[in-house]
């Protein structure tokens, strides 16, 4: 065991080896970026759930009267439907 163990200040109770001293300041900048860029994501996802139903309710009409054309199209009466010639089943009287 050594006789004086090296005592370190207060707060500096994880000093870097000198040579990777130069990591500390670039971690702290890129954490607080880090920070800065969740908080801005996170603000931004709150947006996007508070706005995207708005948004979407036009594309979910569009859809709606597009189906509600391609279904009720066929239902639609044709020329021939209309005209007074009598079908191959009907009888004439």
């Amino acid at each position: 065991m050594r006789q004086n163990p090296r005592r370190h200040r207060w707060g500096h109770y994880f000093d870097l080896p000198p040579r990777w001293r130069w990591m500390f300041w670039l971690l702290l900048a890129l954490s607080g970026a880090g920070v800065g860029l969740a908080l801005w994501l996170d603000v931004q996802a709150i947006a996007v759930a508070e706005c995207l139903p708005l948004v979407a309710l036009p594309g979910m009409a569009a859809l709606l009267y597009w189906f509600n054309h391609l279904v009720f199209r066929r239902a639609q009466p044709r020329r021939e439907d209309l005209s007074d010639k009598p079908t191959s089943g009907e009888k004439n009287s």
